[in-house]
């Protein structure tokens, strides 16, 4: 399992850009990204979020890459 933390805000931003590329797979792994997003609150600072599978974690850092948000050194 690979948790990431993000601000809030970046998580929606990575939903969106996952969206906006419309691979249908993107398009399911920003649906699940946002139900786990849901379950916290855009007050809350940073979201730790779990993804266990590679390919949600690669989508996740190409929407990362895209926006310019820094990737995590491991």
């Amino acid at each position: 399992m690979n948790t990431i933390t993000l601000f809030w805000e970046d998580w929606r931003a990575v939903i969106a850009v996952l969206r906006e590329k419309g691979l249908p797979y993107m398009i399911d792994h920003a649906n699940v990204i946002e139900e786990q997003l849901e379950r916290h609150g855009p007050g809350e600072p940073t979201v730790r979020l779990s993804l266990i599978d590679d390919v949600f974690l690669r989508s996740s850092n190409w929407a990362r890459w895209q926006l310019g948000i820094p990737l995590s050194p491991d």
